[in-house]
């Protein structure tokens, strides 16, 4: 009896496995865009992590008598005026954009979402401090949302000083809503669903219901939307620097190279700009692409699509 259940398991298993495999490889077919984002994010973290390896220079030193050097064997992609290799400083620079904007959105996520939970889930309950606390955090968030992404950034940036840190906090603060919104959304179709009346009649508290029963089930979306934020923070990383605010020079940043290729391509230099206004722009594509495909493979709505 013992070795009949222990086939039977091993039968069910490798089904959902095939279940699986079948699924994954219909998915990637119909969605080429969604396989690029998925293998262009492994890429990424091999360069974030193997960069000094992956690097022809120092990406910071300064290369005596060749300055603005076109493409080739000896620097893939040229020089720049400050006389530094575009390639080196090109890879090095995932590591400033990519990890400032990751930080940044999982602080807006870690924020956002608990308090879009919350104020979903109290929201239109009369005779409630709860109710009132989350009328004031919406106005709050609606003002935010209100002044320009990028204006409210500069602010940020000249009130606190041009740092990462700073950065990471202009991404923090202007992506709350974005995350609590969403959430917001999400938690308000959650909270009428059976379960949680059934949770309600087994006894369980207002803050119990949210954490264990909402919290899992309304953070899907949220988690896709991780990567989306990812790609609107490496822009502003990117712009904030390339108008003198953010990151300094000589560091590696995408905004900032392509601030300093600027004055070069009136009299023809174009790489110094190109190369990394070109990877920021996959690489925003990829994040982006990346969002739709989170949102795909975790949601078992959208998966009955394919």
């Amino acid at each position: 009896m013992i070795i009949g259940i222990i086939k039977l398991a091993e039968v069910i298993i490798l089904e959902n496995y095939k279940r699986k495999r079948i699924f994954l490889v219909k998915y990637f077919i119909s969605n080429k865009l969604q396989l690029f984002a998925i293998v262009y994010s492994f890429i990424t973290i091999i360069l974030i992590i193997f960069a000094p390896l992956i690097a022809t220079n120092d990406p910071t030193e300064i290369i005596s008598g060749e300055r603005l050097l076109p493409p080739s064997k000896v620097h893939l992609f040229g020089t720049d005026i400050n006389c530094m290799d575009i390639f080196s400083r090109t890879i090095y620079a995932y590591r400033i954009d990519i990890l400032i904007a990751l930080m940044g959105a999982l602080f807006s996520f870690g924020v956002g979402v608990p308090l879009g939970i919350f104020i979903g889930y109290f929201e239109g309950k009369k005779r409630s401090i709860f109710s009132v606390f989350s009328f004031c955090i919406m106005r709050i968030m609606d003002v935010i949302q209100a002044l320009p992404i990028f204006v409210l950034a500069l602010v940020l940036v000249a009130a606190f000083g041009p740092s990462k840190l700073n950065i990471i906090f202009c991404i923090f603060i202007t992506n709350i809503p974005v995350f609590l919104r969403l959430s917001r959304a999400e938690t308000i179709i959650v909270r009428s669903s059976p379960y949680i009346e059934a949770a309600t009649i087994a006894g369980n508290s207002e803050f119990k219901k949210i954490f264990i029963h909402i919290f899992p089930n309304a953070i899907t979306q949220s988690v896709a939307m991780i990567s989306m934020v990812m790609g609107m923070g490496i822009l502003l990383t990117a712009g904030i620097s390339f108008v003198g605010a953010g990151i300094k020079a000589p560091t590696a940043e995408w905004g900032l190279m392509i601030s300093v290729g600027a004055r070069s391509i009136i009299t023809g230099q174009w790489w110094p700009s190109f190369f990394p206004g070109f990877f920021m722009a996959i690489t925003v594509f990829a994040f982006s692409m990346l969002g739709e495909a989170i949102t795909t493979l975790f949601n078992p709505l959208e998966r009955r699509k394919i």
